[in-house]
C-alpha cells in the first residue's frame, strides 16, 4: 500500500507506468466533477470507477484482491476508512478473471482513512477492505473514485 495526500501523488511518478498516466491525467483534469460510473483515461489500462455507495461497518466485511490492476482510491465527497490485511488469508469467493476481483478474510490488518484529500494505491494482489464507516460517523455517503492501474506486467498486452 502506498498512502499519502493527493498533492504529493507526483512523487510516486515511475512505481508503474498506469500511475505515471494517471499522475499526468490529474495535473489536467478535476477528478471531483467526473459523474458517477465508468471513465476510460487510457482504455482499459487506466479508468476511473465513480461509485456513491454508503460506508458500511467491517463486521461482515471481506477484504478484496486484484491480480491485474492496482486500485488508487480517494473520496471527492464525505469520508471512509480501510483496512489492509497483513499476513494469511482464507478464501471467501474464488478468483473472476473477467472481473479481476477476489474475496478474502484476513486475521490481521492495519487501518487508514480517506479524509481530507488523501489517496492510498493497493497494489495487485494486496488484500484491501475500502469503503468502511469512519470512527465515529456511522454508514454514511460518500462519492469515491477507484482509479483502475494495469500493473506493468499487463501493460503491453
Amino acid at each position: 500500500m502506498i498512502y499519502g495526500a493527493l498533492e504529493d501523488l507526483p512523487r510516486y511518478r515511475g512505481f508503474c507506468r498506469s500511475l505515471d498516466v494517471l499522475i499526468d491525467w490529474l495535473a489536467e483534469n478535476d477528478p471531483a466533477s467526473l459523474d458517477v460510473g465508468s471513465h476510460a483515461i487510457l482504455g482499459d489500462k487506466v479508468f476511473a470507477n465513480v461509485m456513491a455507495p454508503t460506508t458500511r461497518p467491517e463486521e461482515g466485511a471481506h477484504y478484496e484482491t486484484h491480480r491485474r490492476y492496482h486500485d488508487l482510491q480517494i473520496d471527492v465527497e464525505g469520508r471512509e476508512s480501510f483496512k489492509v490485511s497483513q499476513g494469511e488469508t482464507t478464501l471467501v469467493e474464488p478468483f473472476n478473471e473477467a472481473d479481476d476481483f477476489e474475496l478474502v478474510d484476513a486475521v490481521n490488518g492495519i487501518a487508514g482513512d480517506l479524509d481530507k484529500g488523501r489517496f492510498a494505491i493497493f497494489v495487485a494482489n494486496e488484500p484491501h477492505m475500502p469503503t468502511l464507516e469512519f470512527p465515529g460517523d456511522g454508514a454514511a455517503p460518500v462519492k469515491k473514485i477507484c482509479f483502475k492501474l494495469i500493473a506493468d506486467e499487463f501493460f503491453d498486452e
